[in-house]
């Protein structure tokens, strides 16, 4: 697998000094393709070293030669995000190389695509067990180990706000995220740990390239978009690298749409 950044290259190292991010260290889950892929590029450039997280080694060690490539520091750590253990090993790894954890993106996730009436109860398990207790293991086992504060982004979806027929379990899961910020950094935030949730419309990246080169299931999701578009990931890295910032105090326990308006 090669992986080609189509990151900007306005995301530079004085972007990211600007931001207080330039320097410090990211964990990202699910960094291995799409969205996890694209913030893991992007934060690189702005001068973050980037460990990427992910199940699938080989395509997590192609985006690490891209991060090589552009000039960025990434360590590609193989982890289950429903293990717990793996997971406390891959931050122990992240503070044993950089020093600590500055920041966290909690982004792995799946999607089981069925009418509710004929998903198997395995797959709907399934589903919230990635997106909910994978969401919550990394976020706790990251949080344990940031022992001067830091800053976290949880991975919602617009569909958290407005369900889709035939995603019971992720737009489920995807509330529950948001709902999840709010509630870990009002537990967190005395500690000096702040954490906020992104919300973005669908997203083309090359698990779901294929049902939008349908044309009638593509119509039929940018009908419901006001921007009249589907959004690539690269733009989903300054969104992140913002609530990242640690020049952001006040924000706490939000959720942000990037959705073109389709969450209105």
């Amino acid at each position: 697998m090669v992986v080609t950044s189509t990151v900007p290259a306005e995301l530079s190292p004085a972007l990211g000094s600007a931001l207080d991010l330039a320097g410090r260290t990211v964990v990202i889950t699910g960094a291995n393709s799409g969205i996890g892929a694209a913030v893991a590029l992007g934060l690189g450039r702005m001068g973050m070293n980037v460990v990427g997280v992910a199940r699938r080694t080989d395509k997590l060690e192609a985006v690490g030669l891209a991060a090589k490539e552009q000039g960025s520091t990434f360590l590609a750590v193989g982890a289950d995000v429903t293990d717990e253990d793996q997971l406390a090993a891959a931050m122990d790894r992240t503070v044993e190389t950089f020093g600590g954890i500055d920041c966290v993106v909690a982004n792995a996730g799946i999607a089981a695509v069925q009418p509710a009436l004929d998903m198997p109860a395995e797959d709907f398990r399934s589903v919230l067990d990635v997106n909910i207790s994978g969401v919550f293991l990394t976020a706790r086992t990251a949080a344990r180990r940031m022992t001067g504060g830091g800053t976290m982004v949880l991975t919602s979806s617009s569909f958290a706000k407005r369900g889709f027929n035939d995603w019971a379990p992720y737009n489920a899961s995807k509330a529950a995220v948001s709902m999840l910020a709010q509630t870990l950094t009002q537990e967190w935030v005395a500690k000096g740990i702040r954490v906020n949730a992104i919300a973005p419309t669908a997203t083309l990246t090359d698990v779901n390239r294929a049902l939008f080169e349908n044309p009638d299931f593509s119509a039929g999701v940018v009908a419901g978009i006001p921007s009249g578009r589907i959004m690539q990931t690269e733009e989903l890295v300054l969104p992140v690298a913002f609530l990242l910032s640690p020049r952001n105090q006040m924000m706490i326990g939000q959720t942000l749409f990037v959705d073109g308006g389709q969450a209105l």
